[in-house]
């Protein structure tokens, strides 16, 4: 074993020159197309702060209120401290390559390998609590790989403290911390877990977890709905397994294929062997319970830096190639995670959909503002805007002042919590609403269809526009029948 306590590391100048790159250039892109629906969504959540909202924890909409309070109301403001969490990111994966006895090369491997792939990219680009997810993930694998290399046993009390905090961001980091359990259950490393200090660590992720979990149980568990919601749509367990190459940027599948092999297999890596074990029991845990492709994404980051130990290893002609091979495809990643491309190419190369979302919400705002403009003056000031969305609903609220749009409310998710509209007549219906209208308006017109300049098919193009001049009743009357949790 190497030196006991955390290895802050000394990186080479590339290490921070591609650390840095990554982050620079999510910046130099953030203000291209627009906001993302989730964005939209993060900043009216922020602006209503909570210690937890139906389908997230409190985290994110907490830094969408700093980032809009100290810098302003625009997409680059949001997504400057994603872009530094991604050079965080990869920092991370050259110092696990260090820690697992990595060089110079191998450093350099890990930091592109970390920070520079496809999936690292397209969630940095955004402010979402994806990204945050994987900065939290990969300080826990950092801390974990240095405990098992014999750091100092307060590295358990920083990783019940990473955990804890990340649990406010996003649960899924609990199957992690789940997982690391029974990785060292299954192994020789069971040992570590007769001391104390382990158990500390769990007690303190517990006690920073605990305000949003008291938050759920008071509201009786709404996540577990959205998740069940999340599960019945997703793509099945094929799907989840064919989706793995597409994190890695492909040409990284098999440096992250040998770096598990050499953590499961090889007598050097014996004392880091819980880290395989850990990456099984999530594939398996994610398939069983539906979880969503990317949700295994972070444990790429310590298996591509095991890999690099494998690609310094290589001969100077093989490093050769397989640097192409992975730099070739890492630039056409750039293409399908960034908005690199005028916006009506981003439906076509976005393989997620992602970037589609972000195309056309000043486009909607204007033609909701249009129909809100031909109400009848006597009427217009008691209008009210239902949304089908918490995207649409958001767009209406960030983007529609200026516009004279009342404030939107919606039934989908937090937006449905947060309550009904003050006012009952006129309605303004966005989106996929109209089954909900009839039940209280007998004359419903269609008054528009949502486009947007570029033709971009996303999730909002098609849908349709309502007017309902004079309802039987308000949206309260029936706002217990309409929840919409997913």
């Amino acid at each position: 074993m190497r030196s006991p306590g955390i290895n802050y590391p000394r990186f080479p100048l590339g290490v921070w020159l591609a650390a840095g790159g990554a982050t620079a250039l999510l910046l130099a892109v953030s203000g291209r197309y627009g906001f993302h629906r989730d964005e939209l969504y993060f900043v009216i959540a922020g602006r209503r702060l909570d210690w937890g909202y139906v389908d997230q924890p409190a985290l994110t909409p907490l830094v969408a209120r700093a980032s809009e309070s100290l810098l302003g109301t625009s997409p680059t403001a949001l997504r400057i401290l994603p872009a530094l969490a991604v050079g965080v990111v990869a920092l991370l994966g050259a110092a696990m390559a260090r820690r697992l006895g990595g060089g110079r090369t191998a450093q350099l491997f890990a930091v592109f390998a970390a920070g520079w792939s496809g999936v690292v990219l397209g969630v940095g680009h955004l402010l979402s609590t994806a990204v945050f997810d994987f900065l939290f993930w990969a300080l826990a694998l950092w801390l974990l790989v240095g405990i098992l290399d014999g750091a100092d046993s307060r590295a358990w009390l920083a990783l019940g403290v990473v955990i804890g905090i990340g649990v406010e961001n996003k649960h899924t980091i609990g199957f992690l911390a789940v997982a690391i359990l029974f990785g060292l259950l299954l192994t020789d490393r069971r040992r570590l877990l007769a001391a104390p200090m382990p158990w500390l660590g769990v007690c303190i992720a517990v006690i920073l977890a605990l305000p949003n979990l008291v938050w759920q149980a008071a509201h009786h568990w709404p996540q577990l709905e959205v998740a069940s919601a999340l599960r019945a749509r997703g793509d099945g367990p094929l799907a989840f397994v064919l989706q793995q190459p597409f994190l890695l940027s492909i040409a990284l599948i098999v440096p992250v294929a040998t770096g598990w092999w050499w953590l499961a297999r090889s007598e050097e890596a014996r004392h880091w062997r819980p880290i395989a074990v850990i990456y099984v029991l999530l594939f398996v845990t994610f398939v069983v319970v539906g979880g969503k492709a990317y949700y295994l994404a972070p444990m790429y980051t310590v298996l591509a830096a095991a890999g690099s130990i494998w690609f310094e290893r290589l001969s100077t002609a093989a490093r050769r190639w397989v640097g192409v091979l992975t730099a070739g495809s890492i630039a056409f990643g750039l293409f399908i995670a960034l908005p690199l491309l005028p916006p009506q190419a981003s439906g076509t190369l976005d393989f997620t959909g992602e970037l589609a979302e972000t195309v056309g919400w000043p486009d909607l705002v204007d033609q909701v503002a249009a129909v809100h403009g031909g109400i009848p003056e006597g009427q217009r000031a008691a209008a009210v805007v239902f949304a089908g969305s918490y995207g649409e609903a958001g767009a209406i609220d960030v983007l529609g002042g200026d516009a004279g749009l009342p404030p939107a409310s919606s039934a989908h998710n937090n937006y449905w919590l947060w309550g009904p509209p003050p006012g009952g007549a006129p309605i303004i219906g966005v989106g996929q609403v109209g089954e909900v209208l009839t039940v209280i308006c007998p004359e419903l017109d269609q008054v528009g269809i949502i486009d947007n300049p570029y033709g971009v098919d996303n999730e909002e193009a098609g849908l349709p526009m309502w007017l309902c001049l004079e309802p039987n009743g308000t949206l309260a009357d029936i706002w217990g029948l309409i929840r919409h949790y997913n």
